[in-house]
């Protein structure tokens, strides 16, 4: 009977260790995302390296656990910010098993043809981007230092242009090339690039003060629909507080 004891005293130790175990990979000291940040952010300076650009520029801002869906499929999603010209955000999918990025469609390509191309375009967005600035209207979506604010375009997945950029992104082994198709192309661009973003983020513009700022885009804007978000969104409720519409100059 001591000798059971004994071995029954014995294994608790184990149990716990094991409980232990099972608590730690649970919480947030063994959240599956933190354990493999180092390798996952290494990961995603290499697939970024691939693409030209600097590595050393990466800097990662989430990175989601793993999500298993009906199909049996699973992936990580990790969302980054690249520091380098041209600055811009994104997210990418990666496998839980390798922690590898997947890289099917080739998002980044369009982009940083995306911000490529609002900065060919900065002379006649400028009057914009320096109006909103004047009233204190804040860029969520960029860091500062940059050229282009606000504006928000998605023209580099058209499926017109799509391969055109991936062939000019890929002709040499810096952007030249993809800066010379945009500068070549960029009347044909302009007239693709039909629903453009301006995001911008200020408290307290209740209905007169989102007519005024409406009248004066109508002033400063090229042609094009443009769908304004300007002002505040509760994205708990779905309310707005601001200018957010669409509007079309001709």
């Amino acid at each position: 009977m001591k000798n059971k004891k004994r071995v029954i005293l014995g294994a608790i130790p184990l149990v716990l260790l094991m409980l232990v175990g099972v608590i730690w990979m649970n919480n947030g000291f063994g959240d599956w995302s933190e354990r493999n940040r180092e390798e996952i952010e290494e990961n995603v300076k290499r697939y970024v390296a691939r693409y030209k650009l600097d590595p050393d520029k990466v800097e990662i801002v989430t990175i989601g656990n793993p999500r298993k869906y009906p199909t049996g499929e699973e992936e990580f999603r990790v969302y980054f910010q690249y520091y380098g010209d041209p600055y811009f955000a994104m997210d990418v999918k990666g496998n839980p098993d390798t922690l590898s990025i997947i890289d099917r469609d080739e998002r980044i390509v369009s982009s940083v043809f995306n911000e490529l191309y609002l900065q060919a375009r900065y002379e006649e967005f400028s009057p914009t981007i320096n109006y909103l600035q004047s009233i204190g209207i804040e860029d969520p979506l960029r860091h500062e230092g940059g050229r282009i604010y606000y504006f928000q375009t998605n023209v580099g997945i058209n499926s017109q242009i799509n391969e055109e950029i991936r062939e000019a992104y890929k002709s040499d082994d810096d952007l030249v090339g993809l800066k010379a198709y945009i500068e070549t192309n960029l009347d044909r661009l302009k007239r693709l690039d039909t629903n453009i973003r301006i995001v911008g983020k200020k408290e307290g513009i209740d209905e007169t003060i989102a007519e005024e700022i409406e009248e004066e885009l109508k002033a400063l804007l090229p042609n094009s629909t443009y769908y304004l978000e300007i002002g505040l969104r509760d994205l708990s409720t779905g309310n707005n507080e601001g200018l957010f519409k669409t509007l079309t100059i001709q």
